[in-house]
């Protein structure tokens, strides 16, 4: 038999890739998908780590050897973490999912803690220690000397019985030497940041040890106690360099609820701690107590420590029995807070602490925080000698209707002597501390301005104004003061802020001296900039900086050097580029790249301005699925305005064929259009690879929004964006679905009583009643809804006695009677975002008036499906819904016939039967 020919092979093989490339993207597909997490270089660069996780099942972590290219695969190893000095891999192996499960059956999660086995692994020799039964495991963040991790105790059972149930067994080891140190009857343990330094607190066995607080510098070879004796311990703390401890204690058989603590204090050289509270209690106020709800803290020199102290609150009446008491709410209005937000803080502020301090050199203590200025905020790592106190209780009530941020008085308070100085009255700001503590920067929204208060020389400076620059949101279509662009950090030794403009990076001199520099020229040429983060530890920003681009007119994604005052463009496409990160030691780096088609795997490289290699592969199964395409889509509304689109298109579109369309939108997206949309069962949208494999045209065009009119805004963009397409032919006008979820749910079922064009749509937790809404609560914060009709995202720009005729308009719920598209509702019950009567109102008119419905509501679930079967079994209703609808598919039973509560979770009714 004579061989085939090559050139016949070859094309037999074509329509095979072709052929497998067909294969629909399926639910079950989706949740076998894989996202890449918990990325990072070893400190050398030789090394990468990442761990890819599907949506159901076990995961896997992957290290990369870079001199080899060479991976190394780990299965259910999470939480996989470098030592500082890059020698060797620590993480967690976890039991399989199939375990966890098993367990839980059995109703004996217990267990499950004592699966968890601690991985070492040596990197130059490829060797592995593990330990297993381990509860938790931690690593200095700048010492690689030692580890240090709890177990079950060891005891013999006659010891361990009466041990509390969370007291373990520490051991800390060395990872250059097979000798560990170790202790029973460990409650909780902290590893020094800088040092190798491990300090713990035990709770007493009989007579076996006694309660006490311990520290070890594993040079040392021996455990030191630094306090013994029967106490109730807590709040354990060590410095940075571990040359400093602190804990709190309360006698052992106090029976108070709110016991009085003592704050015990260590310095190297001590033989002990000792209790620095026991004497002159002069500065704390008349009725107040030392608190163990706050960790006590060390400021990043040691120089200071900072605790809580809180008033004695009131009690129940143990004696009384509930049925007894009257349980009543009392709501004024003239409360700061509404009642709800009181309530939804209520466990927060039942451990709500007053910040005080205790200068460890001179043996002093001052009341920070009081009533007045309850609030504190410090610089980060407790840098600089000044911490920030503030109160917007004066201002609070009127965020209400007006959002945040609210206003706040705000005093200074300098560390070394307790001076107090008024820095702010009622100025709203998103308000932060300079690096090294020396500034605090705001931004005013009402005067659109950064600011910058000088903490040691208590001066104020305005950075910009609109001479300078536009540093808000350009395109604010709400009735609200716009947002700004935000700080991208602070220079070495606080020398300059940089902040951003909508293109460009400026760099501002805090005390308002020197006129704002603008760092990069991207205004001119339509080019955004953003800093990248290369080095976590490295606070400060310095050149060369990596910034990422976008270009406005294509939305091509790129980077970019800046270095020496000028900026040298690397790379730019149809993509876009992120996670940066390098090495701590070496010029080595590794981003991403993504896109439509292209999963955002990671990139290596010596230097920025040259190649990388991809050393990942996250989904390589993607190359077996009809994956479409993606398209920029620009068309003209009925105002005369170019509006711009998302449009994904089947793989091997054919413009003379007509296929279904399925809208989705939210805001503007189309920025978003070089994005990878990995195919997990979403909680909300759908997801568009999974319907285009199917055969859907999906778009998502931009809604530009007019003040007071949100639907009509909404029915202006997409109806002129479908017209649009319609003209072109290949969309078949009678399959067209739409799609949104919360904000884009209203925005479905206002369209819903607008037009007849939908074949169906699904409308997620939609707000349909603005009357009713309006007063209503966002019982996930306790806030009233008013601000968000008024100013933020709902734009009405009044209340409903100003304006009642735009509520009225606005609100699907009264033009109900107009609809004539089946509708699926998905509503949850523990929805904190938007009301469920909501989507319970509409449902209802909806039966009422005969129309098609159907209401999804997954029990126990807040503003979406967070559980992994609830996704699943949200996205195969949905896909379900809209093939019937548009793709003639045979409509499922639960359509028919519903889920009963008889039926739920026994049977969900999602077989397919020919109607």
């Amino acid at each position: 038999m004579k061989p085939p020919h090559p050139l016949t092979l070859l094309a037999l093989l074509l329509v095979c890739t072709c052929v497998r490339a067909q294969k629909p993207i399926t639910v079950a597909d989706m949740q076998a998908w894989k996202e890449l997490r918990g990325e990072a270089l070893s400190a050398d660069g030789k090394y990468v780590v990442y761990r890819l996780e599907p949506d159901l099942g076990d995961s896997q972590t992957v290290l990369y050897d870079v001199d080899n290219a060479r991976q190394q695969h780990f299965p259910r190893l999470e939480d996989a973490q470098f030592t500082y000095d890059g020698q060797y891999l620590v993480g967690m192996l976890k039991p399989t999912r199939d375990t966890v499960l098993h367990y839980k059956r059995l109703e004996e999660a217990k267990k499950l803690k004592e699966m968890d086995t601690l991985v070492v692994y040596t990197l130059a020799t490829q060797q592995q220690q593990r330990y297993p039964g381990v509860y938790e495991v931690k690593l200095s963040e700048r010492s690689a000397d030692v580890f240090a991790y709890t177990t079950a105790s060891l005891l013999p059972d006659s010891l361990r019985k009466d041990l509390d149930e969370e007291a373990r067994r520490l051991v800390v080891r060395r990872f250059a030497n097979p000798d560990s140190f170790y202790l029973e009857g460990v409650m909780d343990f902290r590893v020094a940041r800088d040092r190798p330094i491990v300090v713990a607190q035990r709770t007493a066995k009989d007579s076996t040890w006694t309660d006490g607080v311990l520290r070890i510098d594993p040079a040392d070879l021996e455990w030191q106690s630094l306090s013994t004796g029967p106490a109730n311990y807590a709040g354990l703390t060590v410095s940075y360099d571990g040359q400093h401890v602190a804990f709190l204690s309360s006698e052992k058989d106090d029976e108070h609820k709110q016991p009085p603590f003592q704050l015990h204090y260590w310095s190297a050289g001590s033989d002990s701690a000792y209790i620095v509270t026991g004497r002159d209690m002069a500065w704390l106020p008349r009725g107040y107590r030392i608190s163990d709800d706050r960790r006590p803290e060390f400021s990043a020199d040691g120089k200071y420590l900072f605790f809580g102290t809180t008033p004695r609150r009131p009690e129940l009446d143990s004696t009384d029995l509930a049925s007894e008491v009257a349980d009543v709410e009392v709501w004024t209005t003239d409360d700061p807070l509404l009642y709800t937000q009181q309530n939804n803080q209520l466990e927060q502020d039942r451990k709500f602490t007053y910040l005080a301090v205790y200068r460890t050199g001179v043996d002093e203590f001052d009341q920070l925080a009081t009533t007045d200025y309850p609030e504190s905020s410090r610089p980060e790592e407790g840098k600089g000698n000044y911490v920030m106190l503030y109160t917007d209780s004066p201002y609070a009530k009127q965020t209400m209707w007006e959002g945040g941020p609210a206003a706040r008085d705000i005093v200074l308070v300098d560390l070394r002597s307790g001076e107090r100085t008024d820095m702010v009255r009622g100025e709203r700001g998103y308000y932060d501390w300079s690096l090294e503590g020396n500034y605090v920067s705001w931004y005013n929204p009402g005067d659109s301005v950064y600011r910058a208060y000088n903490v040691a020389r208590k001066s104020l400076a305005t950075l910009t104004s609109r001479d300078i620059g536009t540093f808000y949101d350009e395109r604010n279509d709400q009735p609200n003061d716009p947002y700004p662009y935000g700080v991208a950090g602070w220079t070495e030794n606080d020398e300059s802020m940089v902040v951003y403009d909508r293109y460009d990076l400026w760099r501002l001199d805090p005390d308002g001296t020197d006129t704002p520099k603008r760092l990069t020229k991207g205004r001119e040429r339509g080019v955004e900039y953003r800093y990248q983060d290369l080095d976590p530890e490295r606070k400060a920003l310095k050149e060369p900086m990596v910034l990422t681009t976008q270009v406005d007119s294509t939305y091509y994604g790129g980077f970019a050097l800046l270095e020496d005052g000028e900026v040298s463009e690397q790379t730019s496409g149809p993509y876009v580029y992120n996670d940066f990160r390098k090495a701590r030691q070496a010029e080595r780096y590794f981003y991403t790249r993504e896109s439509y088609t292209d999963y955002p795997n990671l990139r290596l490289t010596d230097a920025l301005d040259g190649e990388a290699t991809v050393i990942s592969d996250a989904n390589p199964q993607q190359a077996d699925f009809n994956w479409g395409t993606v398209e920029e889509y620009r068309w003209i509304d009925h105002e005369g305005r170019e509006l711009r689109g998302i449009l994904v298109k089947p793989e091997n579109f054919d413009s003379t064929r007509q296929y279904p369309l399925i809208v989705n939108f939210y805001e503007r997206s189309s920025e978003g259009i070089f994005r990878h949309r990995t195919p997990v069962p979403g909680r909300s949208s759908i997801n568009y690879p999974h319907y285009a494999s199917r055969g859907y045209v999906i778009f998502n065009p931009d809604v530009v929004y007019r003040e007071g009119y949100p639907g009509e805004s909404a029915y202006n963009c997409v109806m002129s964006g479908i017209s649009s397409l319609l003209m072109h032919g290949y969309i078949d006008k009678d399959r067209i679905g739409l799609q949104g979820h919360s904000w884009g749910g209203y925005q479905a079922a206002y369209l819903a009583t607008k037009t007849d064009l939908f074949a169906a749509i699904e409308s997620g937790a939609p707000v349909v009643n603005m009357f009713s809404a309006y007063g209503g609560i966002r019982w996930g914060t306790g806030l009233s809804r008013q601000f968000q009709y008024e100013r933020t995202q709902s734009r009405i720009g009044g209340t409903p006695w100003q304006y009642p005729l735009r509520y009225l308009e606005n609100s699907p719920i009264f033009t109900t009677d107009k609809v004539n598209t089946p509708v699926l509702i998905l509503h949850n019950d523990e929805d904190g975002a938007v009301p469920w009567y909501q989507g319970i109102e509409w449902f209802t008119a909806l039966r009422r008036l005969g129309k098609p419905a159907w209401f999804l509501n997954y029990r126990g679930e807040p503003h979406w499906p967070v559980k992994v079967p609830n996704r699943a079994d949200f996205q195969t209703r949905m896909a379900q819904f809209f093939d019937h609808y548009l793709l003639g598919q045979p409509m499922p039973v639960w359509m028919q016939k519903g889920v009963s509560p008889l039926e739920r979770g026994i049977d969900q009714n999602l077989e397919l039967t020919v109607e």
